[in-house]
């Protein structure tokens, strides 16, 4: 089975599944709606906040991608002078996660090395929020589940994005039996996600477990029907604003099922929609069309 990585990367979907489409979720502007409250605080006060609004209201992706490489390298300081604080290595992991998926197109090794900074920085804030989180790390499923006797429902982002950019990180390495032997566990504390709160980033565990059951086939886990429920989920969630889940959705749901009449009625809404349907989302949802008429310009190889 064959499907798009981040406009038009055709790559073979074998025994693993690709948590980077959650990251094109968040995008850009989660790197600074959602996160980085301890940088605000300590760094430059209200002007952030002032700048991560400015942000995610944006319509000009290419210059905030441009910009987010000295804000990644500003974190990594931060980090260096408080290397426990769970705040910071949770955004890191966040940051580092969704610019990589920026760069994975056209720079797959450099998207490779970030995907594992970002991927360490989710673990360590894990283990920075409970301790005995380290040991489990390491353990074989169905010692590591034993996971979930540990965190709590606040433990929601921080999970979400360990288990983001451990995914992102292992759909990097596909040539490692080692790292695809991993992707149980990160289901694991995705569904844990899902189960303490579904709405989290307008629905993003539901969009993170609909590319998995439909990037799979079959005989390996994939599961369509379920694909189906939990996009329809994050649809009704997120209000229809959030067009990456539109996109998502047709690059792995319906090209999973071979409907191309979905596919397109799916690409054509994110066009069609005003980016600014939510304010707060204009800068992912011009992302959102750049993807959606690049693989509309494909329909005819992909079907």
């Amino acid at each position: 089975m064959r499907h798009l990585y981040h406009i038009s990367l055709a790559a073979r979907v074998g025994s693993s599944v690709l948590a980077r489409g959650c990251a094109w979720v968040t995008l850009v502007a989660m790197l600074f709606t959602t996160g980085c409250g301890w940088v605000q605080s300590r760094v430059t006060g209200g002007l952030m906040e002032d700048v991560a609004l400015a942000t995610a209201r944006h319509d000009d992706v290419a210059l905030v991608r441009q910009a987010i490489p000295p804000f990644l390298l500003l974190m990594d300081g931060l980090i260096e002078g408080s290397p426990t604080n769970v705040r910071l290595l949770t955004d890191a992991a966040q940051s580092y996660t969704s610019y990589a998926a920026l760069l994975e197109v056209e720079e797959p090794d450099r998207a490779a090395l970030l995907y594992g900074r970002a991927r360490a920085y989710g673990r360590r804030a894990l283990i920075a929020k409970h301790a005995a989180v380290g040991p489990l790390l390491k353990q074989p499923y169905d010692a590591f589940t034993q996971v979930s006797d540990v965190l709590t429902p606040e433990d929601v982002e921080i999970v979400f994005w360990a288990a983001s950019s451990w995914g992102a990180w292992i759909s990097a390495h596909l040539d490692s039996m080692a790292a695809i032997a991993q992707l149980p566990h990160v289901i694991f504390l995705m569904e844990w996600v899902l189960q303490q709160d579904e709405a989290f980033l307008d629905g993003a565990p539901h969009v993170f477990l609909g590319v998995y059951h439909a990037a799979l086939p079959r005989l390996m886990g994939g599961a369509p029907e379920r694909s189906r429920a939990h996009f329809d989920r994050a649809l009704e969630i997120g209000q229809r604003q959030s067009l990456m889940v539109q996109v998502q959705m047709a690059r792995y749901y319906a090209r999973q099922i071979f409907d191309r009449d979905l596919f397109v009625a799916l690409l054509e809404e994110v066009i069609q929609t005003p980016a600014d349907i939510n304010q707060d989302l204009t800068l992912q949802n011009m992302a959102a069309k750049e993807h959606a008429r690049a693989l509309l310009e494909q329909a005819d190889e992909l079907f």
